[in-house]
């Protein structure tokens, strides 16, 4: 059943819409905010959006936006009451499917709802047969909706248009690097073209170099026929290079004469061969450190590092856990035929509550192990790994926290100590609302109804 979300400020145009859909045989979500409409569309895999442009203090354009960013593929029709040309044509360069005015009948939006619809059947088919596979685009395997995931979005998007840029992505183990350079690719012009990858801290020296520029027959002893190295085979698409801070000094600087020369040799033979591939590394290594160490050449460092991407460990996106809980408790619900379908709060919350050393990986597994070993419906604490568990914080008071034998008012209480941490923070970071929604690790919409409920002042960047 494909899923329609409604964002209208108006209730009445919500539930006319709701009501003509819904006889269609579609499933409709409503909402008259954009930034319950970018949750919903996270959460809910949303196939099409009707979407308001006048949402009274928001803009439908920067929902559109945004929208975009977090699904390049998501179909949009903009709707309006104040249907200018401009606004048409604007909302259609962003990638909006289409455009109609308030007022409009039944029949207009059963026609084109369809027809996006179908749209959106065709282009996932041409998806298929591009890349011999039915698994949705690595960009929809991103899951999140945290300010840094947002950054990251807008970061894969914008390289992506840039096909001859190497890229450099970092961060811990788990975080998902491999996801990204597969995202890049596939929105990237040369999607239709190989996206070819190697660890390179999986294979020794000699191994890795026959892996990556290929051999001629003869070129050394067991080199009994001719083999086509990685670059050959990635050409026209993309080399992910993972790990690539293990790779051999050696190794980069050949390596650095590709990048910069567009052409290499296969081993055993003297003939340049030009290439036309993208570069993607990854490492998990502080690469400037290795540089200090003598272990990273520099001159490869600069030339790798044209468009670095961080990626954050999973305890700096806590917003994100219950997203990825669903989204692979769906998964693995649905492989291995299980009833699993949510968390149980005391379970969330030792979930939310534990650092993931291993990142999404590991929450991943977890989920996985969880699916396999229970027959219930809601993964409660009892289910959960030891390490998770114990993970549990003590419950004796805080040093510091005294309560006067006269007595207080809780409510008032804490919210002086909460008034008193965001001044803190507001002063460490010279009032940039940003920085300090970071430090405190909570949503930057949050702090600033915090801000006004406590009427502080401050520079919003």
């Amino acid at each position: 059943m494909e899923k329609i979300l409604i964002v209208d400020d108006e209730v009445f145009i919500c539930e006319n819409l709701q009501r003509v859909l819904s006889a269609d045989g579609y499933k409709v979500f409503i909402t008259h905010s954009g930034e319950d409409a970018l949750d919903i569309v996270v959460e809910e895999e949303i196939d099409l959006v009707l979407l308001d442009l006048n949402l009274g203090s928001t803009s439908g354009l920067d929902v559109l936006k945004t929208l975009r960013d977090i699904d390049p593929e998501l179909l949009v029709i903009i709707i309006t009451g104040y249907g200018t040309v401009e606004s048409a044509v604007e909302s259609l360069k962003m990638g909006a499917y289409d455009y109609i005015k308030k007022p409009f009948k039944a029949d207009a939006i059963h026609l084109i709802v369809r027809l996006a619809l179908e749209t959106q059947e065709l282009r996932r088919e041409v998806r298929h047969l591009k890349r011999g596979s039915g698994v949705l685009s690595a960009a929809m395997q991103i899951v999140g909706a945290s300010e840094e995931m947002k950054r990251i979005y807008s970061q894969i998007q914008e390289v992506a248009k840039h096909e001859t840029a190497t890229v450099l992505i970092t961060g811990e183990s788990g975080t998902g690097k491999e996801l990204v350079a597969k995202a890049i690719h596939n929105l990237s012009p040369r999607s239709a073209k190989p996206f070819v990858e190697i660890n390179c801290g999986s294979l020794p020296y000699n191994l890795l170099e026959s892996e990556l520029f290929g051999y001629e027959k003869g070129a050394f002893t067991d080199a009994k026929t001719r083999k086509i190295g990685l670059l050959e085979e990635a050409s026209g698409g993309t080399l992910f290079l993972d790990e690539i801070g293990e790779m051999d000094m050696s190794l980069q600087v050949k390596l650095l004469r590709v990048i910069e020369d567009r052409k290499f040799r296969r081993l055993g033979n003297t003939r340049n061969i030009d290439i036309d591939v993208r570069i993607i590394a990854a490492t998990n290594r502080n690469l400037k450190k290795a540089i200090d160490e003598k272990q990273f050449r520099e001159d490869l460092y600069y030339r790798l590092n044209v468009f670095p991407i961080r990626l954050p460990a999973l305890r700096e996106r806590r917003d994100d856990i219950p997203n990825l809980l669903d989204f692979f408790i769906k998964k693995f619900s649905a492989d291995f035929k299980k009833k699993v379908k949510d968390v149980a709060r005391p379970a969330l919350n030792l979930f939310m509550e534990y650092q993931w050393p291993g990142n999404v990986r590991e929450l991943k597994n977890v989920v996985e192990r969880i699916c396999i070993m229970t027959d219930a419906e809601v993964i409660t604490e009892d289910v959960l790994p030891q390490e998770i568990k114990g993970n549990k914080p003590k419950k004796e008071a805080p040093a510091g926290v005294e309560v006067p034998a006269e007595g207080l008012v809780l409510e008032d209480a804490v919210s002086r100590y909460e008034e008193g941490i965001i001044r803190k923070a507001l002063s460490m970071t010279d009032g940039n609302v940003a920085q300090a929604s970071k430090l405190l690790g909570t949503a930057r919409g949050t702090l600033r109804y915090k801000l006004e409920k406590y009427k502080i002042e401050h520079n919003d960047h």
